[in-house]
């Protein structure tokens, strides 16, 4: 039977056609009898149908499975125009793990239950994830579970979409993932939905010439408190950076112990700072150092101290600091004593001189 003439009958009819959907063996038949019955359940579904809902999402979700491939993935296409359909039929093709499949479904569907994508973020693969941070609106409970499980293109693509909405917790799990990451650093500073209290937790982990964009976006929205909250940061870590320098310079001159001075940069939560101290004592640059204790491997960071003859309570803390900074998602599994002891000074020396040579060669200062 043509789709037109499926379409134009009440829902109330359509069980035999219910019927020859299911029987059908043609692909393309399939396809032609699945759009009709799903415009027929559009036009004529009513509150209350409970028999008629069931009928449909039966055989419906048996034809689903019976397509494959492209077929599939033009079946979900044809459905994500509707503007009506079962929960059942919505949640079986935008959990499809066939990305083709999933994504008209996740993307285009405009009706999509708030449930269901919260669904999808967390049983999903990261193209899943990928498609639903890229959708015109993504709702605070859904943006929380991206920003929990999204890698970090997915992240970027969240920060850098204007339809997105975070809770608090999300934000501040944004913030937390952009801590390693300066590409979504950038992404953040450019939203508009900050919060003071964002803010203030973004402003640590930024570069100057982020917190001086930050402040110009600020200064036309925001009122003059966010603006002097801005401006005192940036006189105090103005200040860091003068007091860090003063350190290292005392270490080199033999005034001061670098376990000494780590300890106390870690107590004030300033890992950036304690990363130019033990980049400056290795003879390695701040921001490669800080890119290893932050983002790096357990094995790589453990190398480095190692290298730096640092004392267990000081590498205890830099993985507690980096946990609270980063997140424990970086390091799940803190390295103990023993791990670190057991690694050999002169091998790890002899890894640093390696990767020393080889910035020289590539031309890094």
């Amino acid at each position: 039977m043509p789709a037109k003439a499926v379409a134009e009958k009440p829902l109330s009819t359509l069980a035999e056609d219910l019927a020859t959907l299911a029987n059908e063996r043609s692909p393309d038949k399939r396809l032609e009898l699945l759009r009709g019955v799903a415009s027929a359940y559009a036009t004529h579904a009513e509150p209350g149908m409970a028999a008629e809902l069931y009928l449909f999402n039966e055989i419906v979700s048996k034809l689903v499975n019976k397509i494959a491939g492209a077929h599939r993935a033009t079946a979900a296409r044809a459905l994500a125009t509707m503007k009506s359909l079962p929960d059942g039929i919505l949640r079986q093709l935008a959990t499809d793990p066939d990305i083709a499949v999933a994504r008209p479904m996740i993307r285009d569907y405009e009706a999509m239950p708030e449930a269901i994508l919260v669904e999808v973020a967390r049983t999903g693969s990261q193209d899943h994830l990928q498609v639903i941070a890229a959708r015109d609106q993504v709702t605070p409970p859904v943006s929380d579970v991206v920003a929990e499980r999204g890698d970090a293109r997915v992240v970027r693509i969240l920060a850098g979409n204007r339809g997105a909405r975070f809770s608090d917790a999300g934000m501040g799990r944004m913030i937390d993932r952009a801590a390693a990451d300066t590409d979504l650093q950038a992404l953040l500073v450019e939203r508009k939905d900050l919060s003071l209290a964002a803010i203030g937790r973004l402003l640590p982990i930024i570069n100057e010439e982020l917190a001086g964009r930050l402040q110009g976006g600020a200064a036309a929205v925001r009122e003059a408190d966010v603006v002097q909250h801005l401006a005192d940061w940036i006189s105090e870590r103005k200040k860091n950076v003068e007091r860090t320098a003063g350190y290292i310079t005392g270490i080199r001159n033999g005034d001061l112990n670098i376990n000494d001075i780590l300890s106390e940069l870690l107590s004030q939560q300033r890992l950036y700072d304690a990363a130019d101290v033990l980049g400056a004592a290795v003879g390695l640059d701040g921001e490669y150092v800080f890119g290893v204790l932050s983002g790096g491997s357990t094995q790589s960071a453990l190398l480095l101290m190692r290298a730096a003859d640092l004392s267990w309570p000081v590498v205890h803390a830099f993985f507690d600091v980096r946990a609270a900074k980063v997140g424990p998602y970086v390091c799940q599994t803190p390295p103990a004593r023993a791990d670190y002891l057991s690694l050999d000074a002169g091998a790890a020396r002899r890894v640093l001189r390696f990767i020393k040579a080889r910035h020289v060669a590539c031309g890094i200062a």
